[in-house]
């Protein structure tokens, strides 16, 4: 299992993305946003998507030198095209729109059409909450996101469409979540394909329905999708991956995912609120460090050592990591793939 600095991924996704035709500062934006990924653990949503994004730039699915615009403004909502560009330039500037926005109105609403996929939602999560405002986003992940089937059903209709928000606090840490509404994110299952483990029987259904512990009847290495995904906490789970698709998906235009022309990718719905409008925001953040501080003195279980509140996992592997570990499989299809483009790795 290699261990590698993160100065040197990143630097070597960034040459791979200026070899494919991406300018330089939508290579840095996508790089450092992948790179910056993996130490918070989010490893399936981080530098492993570096081969696909490859693949879909030679498809065409990806222009890699197209910048997002802006196609409607009213107030305090927006509407951005993708323009079918990196998902990650496209969410930074749909991000820092929606702050735009509520500073300016109070709240901010952006919707996203026509994108790629953006990533860990974690991230832009994190810039919103920076900005001392509530943050929520929700996304339409589309079949090669992760294609899941509804509560109780045996073949997939809609995706583990992922939900993130947010909440800043003052002199303890935020609240910032990011999570699928599948059992697990489909990067799991492709890190578990690549590595050659099994994973848990409750993560995923076949293409006749049943429950198997194979990655490889979940998907194939390219990532043509065989069978399905369950959502997490049954019905409920069910319920936020509808929500998430109705606003990432219809809301914003792109559609959803179980029409025969629909293009795998992020429809995305960011919403940013300036808590100042509403409360003090010294009194708000002091509020919500008593809040979280009672919280994390509950009494615990035998098998707990410590009560997190969401995301102060990822602050602190953020802090202490010297270098990205990746597995043997998912190190070498990033290789192939930079090889592939004619970046050499050392």
């Amino acid at each position: 299992m290699p261990t590698i600095d993160a100065d040197t991924l990143r630097a070597l996704v960034r040459d791979v993305y200026l070899r494919i035709g991406a300018p330089d500062e939508v290579a840095r934006i996508v790089s450092d946003y992948q790179v910056e990924t993996n130490p918070v653990g989010h490893d399936s949503h981080g530098c492993l998507s570096m081969p696909r994004f490859v693949a879909d730039v030679r498809s065409g699915k990806i222009v890699p030198d197209a910048m997002p615009r802006i196609e409607r403004r009213d107030g305090p909502t927006a509407l951005m095209n993708g323009r079918r560009g990196f998902g990650q330039l496209t969410a930074t500037r749909g991000t820092r729109l929606a702050i735009d926005l509520a500073r300016d109105q109070g709240i901010g609403a952006v919707a996203i059409t026509d994108c790629n996929h953006v990533g860990a939602l974690w991230g832009y999560v994190e810039t919103v909450v920076g900005e001392g405002m509530v943050g929520l986003i929700a996304c339409s992940a589309g079949p090669r996101g992760g294609s899941m089937v509804p509560f109780g059903g045996v073949k997939a209709v809609l995706a583990g469409n992922p939900i993130g928000f947010g909440v800043p606090g003052g002199s303890g840490p935020p609240l910032v979540t990011d999570m699928s509404t599948a059992v697990a994110a489909g990067g799991k299952v492709l890190m578990a394909l690549q590595s050659g483990r099994k994973i848990p029987d409750h993560w995923v259904l076949d293409a006749e329905g049943k429950p198997t512990t194979e990655p490889g009847a979940f998907m194939t290495p390219d990532l043509r999708m065989i069978g399905a995904m369950r959502p997490f906490g049954g019905h409920k789970g069910y319920a936020l991956a509808i929500f998430a698709e109705v606003l990432g998906a219809i809301l914003t235009g792109y559609g959803p995912a179980y029409r025969d022309d629909y293009v795998e990718g992020n429809g995305t719905f960011i919403v940013a609120v300036d808590v100042a409008r509403f409360v003090d925001l010294d009194s708000f953040r002091a509020d919500v460090d008593a809040f979280f501080a009672r919280i994390k003195a509950a009494p615990r279980d035998e098998h707990t050592q410590e009560i997190l509140i969401p995301g102060e996992m990822e602050l602190r592997t953020r802090r202490r990591v010297e270098g990205i570990p990746f597995e043997d499989g998912t190190w070498r299809t990033i290789v192939e793939a930079a090889e592939s483009v004619g970046v050499a790795v050392a």
